[in-house]
């Protein structure tokens, strides 16, 4: 295993690793939503449970943060392909809910490190299928992401795996976990949480790891990658950072009050986690002799409805973002969403969701999603039988078509272009659909639908801007 980092090598990543924290913040919410600024009036509007959205203060009104989405359920589609062998390739379950979001190490603005859809890890409720991929695939105990790699398309790249989790926490390797929360930082470790009780053998001995808690696998039990991926893990090497009983007196300690304006008192499972740099790194002390790194955490939990952000810093508190507070403090009303970008129902109720999956990082936002992904027109469609609706950053676009085979589309790097938006291009034929396509939001049509034709057609949009050529994230709609 690799020795513990120095001191001044520690020092240097928590300084990349706050460079790369950056003002934006990827979410996923518990339940369906609509966005704050709804979007241009598109179907961009409707964030799903298996969708990653994207909160940007840098350039957006604090006054009104909107989530908006940063990866469509229809882009997961195109990258995982038919993962379930049924023919189609729109799932409208797939992954079931996101629980978890971990930004790539070393992500910086302006530079190819930039997080993305394709370098994104995450960790699914519900496992992605096999048919494409192999297994074991992408499972709820797993942190990836879907690449392309020397067997093509649709494959699976794991940050973490289920086996390594489980090795850490002193279980058989075939235990069926589920991470509901994860942070890394090369230098401290890996922190998580998961999403059912298990009786764990930890370095402290025999303990029951809660849902509600934060679990560490220290830094001198992990080999990393040379991309700072987990290669291998010590066996029983996990510690628990903070209990259940230390996360629910800091919910308690916020003094904050969920969708109905009830105060909480408990956090019932902790759902999401990513890094509080605003105070001092800390140690912790999980059993005798054993001391592990404590870091200030963001975090989120079942009970904060109105999807609210507390932090472990002063012993509980409300998140405050850039934008001001993630949450209303008991006896001024609910915690209605809006703070998170999401509209509430009332004025005087907040969103049913909490938020599911956290990461702090900087990205650009270039999307595609058709308004039907599945038509049907066994005799013929004309010209704009759905739309597809977009929103781009770049004042000048056009799309892309093609068609694309009914296992997985093929892509292609678009390095040394699409720097800073989706990295690949999945539209070689380079067939162009429509053009002008004035950035912000808008929309253009499907192509028309000839009598008997039966396939998937891809599109994919292409802004002139940043780094010359920015690709959107490819969108498929399923012809029948």
């Amino acid at each position: 295993m690799n020795p513990t980092l120095t001191s001044a090598c520690v020092l240097v990543t928590l300084a990349a690793h706050a460079v790369a924290q950056g003002p934006d913040m990827l979410v996923t919410f518990s339940n369906p939503e609509v966005t704050l600024s709804t979007s241009g009036g598109t179907v961009l509007q409707l964030l799903r449970p298996n969708e990653v959205c994207h909160l940007e203060w840098t350039f957006g009104p604090c006054m009104a943060p909107s989530a908006e989405k940063f990866v469509p359920q229809a882009a997961f589609h195109v990258m995982a392909g038919d993962e379930d062998g049924d023919g189609t390739y729109f799932e409208a379950n797939l992954f079931g809910r996101i629980d978890a979001l971990c930004e790539p190490f070393g992500s910086t603005a302006g530079t190819p490190g930039m997080t993305n859809a394709r370098n994104l890890f995450f960790s699914p409720s519900v496992a992605m299928g096999t048919n494409i991929s192999g297994g074991p695939g992408l499972r709820p105990g797993d942190v990836g992401r879907i690449v392309r790699n020397t067997f093509g398309d649709g494959q699976v790249e794991y940050f973490m795996r289920r086996e390594q989790f489980n090795q850490a926490l002193g279980l058989p390797l075939a235990t069926p976990t589920d991470v509901d929360a994860i942070c890394f930082q090369p230098g401290l470790g890996v922190y998580f949480s998961l999403d059912q009780d298990v009786p764990a053998v930890t370095f402290c001995g025999p303990q029951l790891i809660q849902d509600g808690a934060i679990v560490c696998v220290p830094d001198w039990a992990v080999t990393w990658t040379p991309d700072f991926r987990v290669a291998a893990v010590l066996p029983n090497s996990a510690a628990v950072v903070y209990s259940e009983p230390q996360v629910d007196a800091m919910v308690v300690a916020a003094n904050v009050a969920d969708r109905n304006g009830t105060c909480l008192v408990n956090a019932v499972d902790l759902e999401s986690l990513d890094f509080d740099w605003s105070a001092p790194i800390g140690v912790a002390f999980p059993c005798s002799g054993a001391v592990v790194q404590a870091p200030h955490f963001v975090f989120s939990v079942e009970t904060g409805t109105g999807a609210s952000l507390l932090t472990t810093v002063g012993g509980g508190a409300i998140y405050n973002h850039f934008c001001g507070a993630a949450a209303t403090p008991c006896g001024f009303g609910p915690t209605l969403g809006n703070q998170m970008g999401v509209r509430p129902p009332t004025a005087a109720q907040g969103v049913a969701s909490y938020v599911n999956a956290l990461a702090f990082t900087r990205t650009h936002r270039f999307v595609t999603q058709p308004q039907a992904p599945v038509v049907t027109a066994p005799f013929g469609a004309p010209l704009g039988a759905t739309q597809i609706d977009y929103r781009s950053p770049y004042p000048w676009n056009l799309a892309l078509i093609e068609l694309v085979p009914a296992t997985v589309p093929g892509s292609l790097p678009a390095f040394p272009f699409s720097l800073l938006c989706f990295p690949d291009l999945y539209a070689p034929s380079l067939f162009v659909h429509f053009f002008p396509a004035p950035g912000q939001w808008g929309s253009f049509p499907m192509v028309a639908i000839p009598p008997a034709f039966s396939g998937k057609v891809l599109y994919q949009m292409v802004g002139f801007g940043g780094s010359g050529l920015e690709l959107s994230t490819p969108t498929v709609i399923d012809v029948n």
